[in-house]
């Protein structure tokens, strides 16, 4: 088996168990707390009008249960959807970039996103090498949200003859990756998936002036 036939089965495993994940908190987490969701709003339904100040009580408790079920509902389809976007198999890396960007400033609206594609490809992306992109990706955006207090962001895609270039930039804090711990699991997982597939992924950034990471892959 070739180096490039084992990164990409090994992506397709990987692929293979968040598809699996997704299916089980569907049908398990997800419907249990529509399920949930569902009996509150018949109980809310059942509270006498006016009864009194332990029936005010009540109203309250149920209203507030059901807020707290209507947002675990709410943040396990996010996590359904980051486990395997459906854009990513249905329209493709561009089109799962770009609604990666529309989450971001919906989460924090303050935060402008933009994508931008250039270059074109004589044959389409392999899918392996769309999934490790848009992973990077991910978790690059994650990292602008949690860390970066920035104002823009932009993820820039790149096609060449030969290669593929995902640069990911913030106007952020920036910080020193001299001080990032050895054992950081955002940053190793999105070097281990460049390494796999032969590439090479770079960080640049400094306190104050944001931060750049750099992601280049050879096409097959």
């Amino acid at each position: 088996m070739s180096a490039e036939e084992f990164a990409e089965r090994a992506i397709e495993a990987q692929e293979a168990e968040r598809a699996r994940l997704a299916r089980e908190i569907h049908d398990g987490i997800a419907q249990r707390l529509a399920s949930v969701g569902f009996h509150l709003s018949a109980a809310l339904g059942a509270l006498p009008p006016s009864g009194g100040p332990s029936a005010h009580e009540a109203r309250r408790q149920i209203e507030a249960a059901r807020e707290l079920a209507g947002l675990a509902f709410a943040e396990t389809r996010a996590a359904i959807a980051g486990l395997r976007p459906p854009v990513l198999d249905d329209l493709g890396l561009s089109a799962a970039l770009a609604g990666l960007a529309r989450e971001a400033s919906a989460r924090q609206p303050s935060l402008d996103v933009t994508v931008t594609v250039s270059g074109e490809l004589d044959a389409p992306l392999p899918d392996h090498l769309q999934t490790a992109l848009y992973r990077i990706a991910q978790e690059a955006v994650a990292n602008v949200l949690r860390h970066a207090a920035a104002l823009s962001a932009s993820l820039l895609l790149e096609f060449d003859r030969d290669r593929v270039r995902l640069i990911v930039i913030d106007d952020g804090r920036g910080f020193d990756p001299r001080l990032i711990p050895p054992d950081s699991y955002g940053l190793r997982g999105m070097t281990e998936r460049a390494e796999l597939l032969r590439g090479r992924l770079t960080l640049r950034s400094r306190p104050g002036d944001g931060t750049t990471l750099r992601t280049v892959l050879p096409l097959p």
